[in-house]
């Protein structure tokens, strides 16, 4: 298998880490063998992204080996991949081939499987520039070798399947799962860690009082701007609580072409950076440098609520990583959310930014309903397990090799 963002922080390397728990663990039981492949150097192919190493655990096992390679230069996930892998696939004689984004071989050796995380790339192309172009080139080269199309999602299934086009009936839907074992997500609801700096020299979750988190995601262009992140802070500034503030959580690197994504002109031309913090000129709202995993989760189990106003998603992972740490969830009403959120988080229309506004002070003040949404979320959150996802995986790929 092709773990390409293993160790980088973000939506898609929790994915990886996800996979790779959730199928070592199912696997064992099984009999069955990972052959793990990943770049050695992860920034080569992602430099805009943060690292995470907590991925290292889980390749310390005996039925499983990793295969750290070197990664070509002017090779991108866009292309097929045989020029990177078709050499180290063929001397492995796997029983089948998966890659977790979006490619894959042209000449497997080996049944093969790829996940889809969005259709974005289709629905945007504008955006993606020649990444779009790129991956429609790819998969016209690849399609006739690709026996399962894994999708993240229903709606991203739907999408993808009808925009590319994909035959439906070989695409196949595997939720995502959080790896976090539960002693990583008690150490995060710690109030005796709150004091803990968050990365070295940096604020604490204490410095804040009380704050809304939003978590904004990968480092790509085109998913800031989904994440609708201007609109959630003009939201924020209408809540009737002049000491509540608001943390911006990225995962990529810290700019000015960045913060041009996440606020409005005025909003980044009165503010400032301090101590790696991008701070308001009333102080009110923080955006912070990349974090670990372990403070990026402690910051979102203390707020008073995850505000997640998100357009367009494949999945919508901060939505059961709101649940996995009993914070409520104002969400975006778009594309996967409802289907992953259930009942489980305020649902509010992405454009409604007054809906936002009425959902915060509602959670803010409803202690009812905080108490509700978070016993809905801690209830939901059994569908997302990677044991869950584990044999969801091994089922699909038992069907490719029947």
């Amino acid at each position: 298998m092709f773990l390409p963002h293993l160790g980088v922080s973000g939506g898609l390397g929790v994915h990886c880490r996800a996979l790779l728990e959730s199928l070592a663990t199912c696997g064992a039981k099984a009999g069955l063998h990972l052959d793990v492949i990943c770049p050695s150097n992860p920034q080569s192919l992602f430099p805009l992204a943060g690292l995470d190493d907590t991925w290292q655990p889980l390749v310390r096992r005996d039925h499983l080996t990793l295969h750290s390679i070197d990664w070509p230069g002017g090779l991108s996930l866009a292309d097929v991949l045989d020029p990177a892998l078709l050499d180290l696939v063929r001397s492995l004689k796997p029983d089948l081939f998966y890659a977790s984004y979006y490619t894959g071989l042209e000449k497997p050796p080996c049944p093969q499987a790829i996940t889809f995380h969005d259709a974005g790339f289709l629905e945007f192309p504008h955006v993606f520039g020649d990444t779009a172009r790129k991956r429609r080139e790819t998969l016209a080269r690849i399609g006739g070798a690709v026996d399962r199309l894994l999708c993240v999602s229903s709606d991203a299934r739907d999408r993808i399947c009808r925009l590319l086009p994909f035959p439906k009936e070989r695409a196949e839907v595997v939720w995502h799962a959080l790896y976090d074992p539960p002693a990583t997500l008690e150490s995060a609801r710690d109030t005796a860690q709150m004091n803990q700096p968050l990365w070295p020299g940096g604020d604490r979750v204490t410095d804040w009082g009380d704050y809304v988190f939003l978590p904004v995601g990968a480092a790509t262009g085109f998913n800031r701007v989904r994440k609708n992140v201007p609109l959630g802070v003009r939201a924020f500034r209408a809540v009737q609580n002049p000491a509540l503030r608001l943390v911006v959580a990225s995962t990529g690197t810290l700019n000015d072409q960045m913060l041009g994504q996440l606020i409005d002109p005025a909003e980044q031309a009165a503010g400032r950076f301090e101590r790696g913090v991008w701070v308001s000129g009333d102080g009110r709202v923080l955006i912070l440098p990349n974090l670990d995993r372990l403070p990026f989760l402690r910051a979102m189990a203390h707020a008073k609520a995850v505000l997640y106003p998100t357009r367009y998603e494949g999945f919508g992972l901060p939505s059961i990583e709101a649940m996995a740490l009993r914070t409520p969830l104002i969400a975006g009403d778009a594309t996967s959310v409802p289907e992953v959120v259930g009942d489980a988080g305020i649902l509010v229309p992405p454009d409604d930014q007054s809906g936002f506004t009425r959902a915060m002070e509602q959670v803010l003040t409803d202690r009812s309903l905080r108490e509700s949404l978070i016993q809905k979320g801690s209830e939901r959150l059994n569908l997302f397990t990677p044991a869950r996802m584990g044999e969801r995986m091994l089922h699909v790929f038992s069907g490719m090799l029947a």
